[in-house]
């Protein structure tokens, strides 16, 4: 009798917080008109193409488009991430559907 080879069942993949350097492009900025900035955002995800999907749709809502991300990986707990950054974190736990971000930092990007 000849076999097959049959796969186990994939097992779903396990929701877990991603946090990220988003670079966006944002409306110009009420300070001095930059439209180009970085933020830590975290949100929770299956993988990166999850993030990623999650950021662009949560930034397209504000009007802004997600030029990048950087330094993308899973939160480690018990990590010593900065102030701030530990403060997204422990909103985004409460909130599974969200994208908390960071302060936007602007570099000079006025737009033409």
């Amino acid at each position: 009798m000849v076999g097959h080879f049959v796969g186990l069942p994939r097992s779903p993949q396990v929701r877990q917080l991603w946090i990220g350097i988003v670079e966006v492009l944002t409306e110009p900025s009420s300070d001095n008109g930059d439209t180009r900035a970085f933020t830590n955002a975290v949100a929770w995800a299956n993988d990166e193409s999850d993030y990623r999907a999650t950021l662009s749709s949560v930034f397209d809502g504000y009007g802004w488009t997600v030029l990048g991300v950087e330094n993308l990986r899973p939160v480690e707990q018990g990590s010593d991430y900065p102030e701030e950054i530990s403060e997204i974190i422990e909103r985004a736990k409460s909130f599974p559907k969200a994208c908390i971000f960071a302060t936007l930092h602007y570099h000079p990007s006025k737009p033409a």
